[in-house]
């Protein structure tokens, strides 16, 4: 079962145990894991697992998905270490990282400086974990959406412009329709 540890907000540190089936991460409140940010989409991001690698995917989200400070456009495997970030909020994977082989040949003395990920890894006690359903704040997760399972989006398709004057008009298109659609809902 994967875990991630929260690394930004007033409940960093703090470990949420994700649930056996895909987790919607969003601003809605039906979305299995809710950040309430307007950085935040209704429906920012699905967490996939396939044989024991953890999947993340944009959902076409306002802001981007970003994992280790690069936004994602395709779903994206995980692995323990690996920052996920979403609006203000951070996530890391946790699970157990590659060790690195210290020479044999060392005496005691002479060992390597700690890090900090071994620092952190001492620090992180079981007893801080957040099962599915407890609210921590400025993140839930609900463990039994009532939600059918939905494929996400074909990831968009790039236009390519034969300038950048056409580019720059649909910059401006988008934004307007944009402004639109938040007009239309505020009403």
């Amino acid at each position: 079962m994967p875990k991630f540890i929260i690394k930004t907000g007033k409940y960093q540190g703090k470990t949420l145990k994700l649930p056996e089936r895909d987790v919607t991460l969003g601003r809605e409140p039906d979305c299995d894991i809710r950040v309430p940010d307007p950085d935040v989409s209704r429906k920012h991001c699905q967490l996939s697992t396939r044989e024991g690698t953890l999947y993340v995917t944009d959902l076409q989200s306002r802001n981007g998905t970003y994992v280790n400070d690069q936004v994602i456009e395709a779903e994206t495997p995980l692995k323990p270490g690996d920052l996920l970030r979403v609006g203000p909020m951070m996530f890391e994977l946790a699970g157990p990282k590659k060790s690195i082989q210290k020479p044999s040949n060392l005496s005691p003395d002479q060992s390597a400086p700690l890090s900090d990920d071994d620092i952190s890894t001492w620090l992180s006690e079981e007893s801080q974990e957040e099962e599915p359903g407890k609210s921590i704040g400025d993140t839930t997760i609900i463990s039994g959406s009532q939600l059918p399972r939905t494929e996400p989006p074909p990831p968009k398709e790039k236009k390519e412009f034969q300038s950048i004057a056409e580019e720059a008009a649909e910059i401006i298109r988008r934004h307007w329709a944009q402004v639109a659609s938040q007009k239309q809902e505020k009403q």
